[in-house]
């Protein structure tokens, strides 16, 4: 006999989280508390953007058919891209991966799902009247960037819970920002709001500040690295000279990390310069947009927690003083189920506003 909470587990309603990327593709069935019910991952497959497409699709199939889903409702989807998302349409690109360039994904997924015959809206245990079943098979989709799915995260269940005012900054291969104003995302006039790669803090143009940006080129994790080579002296009196010395190849942005926070001289003076930029980077953020809380994430971001004094203290000197102190600068919490937690955010704030 089954008690009051399998039951209720059964036939609750839930979304679909979707997170892709240029190395995966991930999805979850999510409840309404943030809860994941069962998850999938995929490499993203070699070949056009219909291929990965195709998988995706059968992966949003198989989880409308696990025994996880019981007799519950699939309300909406949620997707969070590593790319860039024209909101309206729901094309998409993700720089770097080839053939995503304007892809249709939303009518892609939504001709897939029509194409295999089955309503994942209701589950396969429950029955409908020919009357209540309806023309489409698919429940509402909607499509963002990832970055405005991790700030959605943190703001739903991370660090930021019930936060209006939040920005999650990413640090990694890239630096870019999700951004909520009065518990509203912020897309901008062409979905490009958040775009903080571009920030200008440097004292001179350099030309691949036209490629990436000046404060991504200067913060993001190949900068570590250059600015450890282009420091060092040749002298082998550290840890991370030695290293340069014997390999420069085995440099990287976890290595200098650990060596700084070993104490290693030329790691700390590279990890320090790199802190200050994104402090002052921060203190933009906070002047401009007055946030609750910035919170800081991304593969680099969470390295460098041992030193976010360091970016406080920068942030501090740089921001609008009174912004300043009503702002927080703090970690993610949600880790890698940041995306995904996001796009389900995303779905489930779909249907309140739709309500």
């Amino acid at each position: 006999m089954k008690n009051k909470e399998e039951l209720t587990r059964e036939t609750q309603e839930l979304v679909i989280a979707i997170e892709i990327n240029r190395a995966q593709i991930a999805a979850a069935l999510v409840d309404a508390r943030a809860r994941s019910l069962i998850r999938s991952e995929s490499e993203m497959p070699s070949g056009t953007a219909r291929t990965a497409i195709a998988t995706l699709t059968k992966s949003i199939l198989e989880l409308a058919a696990s025994a996880e889903r019981g007799r519950s409702e699939i309300k909406a989807m949620g997707i969070g891209v590593a790319g860039m998302v024209d909101s309206r349409s729901g094309r998409v690109s993700i720089p770097g991966l080839k053939g995503w360039d304007r892809v249709a994904l939303r009518q892609m997924i939504e001709e897939g799902l029509e194409h295999s015959g089955v309503d994942i809206r209701t589950a396969a245990l429950v029955r409908r009247a020919r009357a209540e079943r309806r023309d489409s098979a698919h429940p509402v989709i909607v499509i963002e960037s990832d970055r405005i799915a991790l700030a959605a995260a943190e703001a739903w269940c991370g660090v930021a819970e019930g936060r209006q005012n939040v920005i999650f900054l990413s640090l990694g291969n890239e630096v870019r920002a999700g951004i909520i104003a009065h518990g509203q995302i912020i897309h901008g006039a062409g979905d490009l709001a958040g775009a903080v790669g571009w920030f200008a803090l440097s004292d001179g143009f350099k030309n691949e500040y036209a490629i990436r940006g000046c404060f991504e080129t200067e913060v993001a994790g190949a900068a570590l690295v250059r600015r450890a080579l282009e420091e060092w002296t040749g002298r082998t009196d550290s840890l991370l000279s030695r290293l340069a010395a014997a390999d420069a190849t085995q440099l990287t942005p976890e290595t200098i990390i650990r060596a700084a926070r070993a104490g290693d001289a030329l790691a700390l003076r590279v990890v320090t310069e790199v802190c200050e930029l994104i402090g002052r980077g921060v203190a933009d953020l906070i002047s401009t947009l007055n946030p609750e809380m910035v919170v800081i994430g991304g593969e680099l971001g969470l390295a460098l927690r041992p030193f976010f004094n360091q970016i406080r203290r920068e942030a501090r000197l740089w921001a609008q003083p009174a912004a300043a102190k009503q702002c927080r600068i703090v970690s993610s919490v949600l880790g890698q189920k940041a995306a995904l937690l996001g796009a389900a955010r995303l779905a489930w704030l779909q249907l309140s506003q739709a309500a």
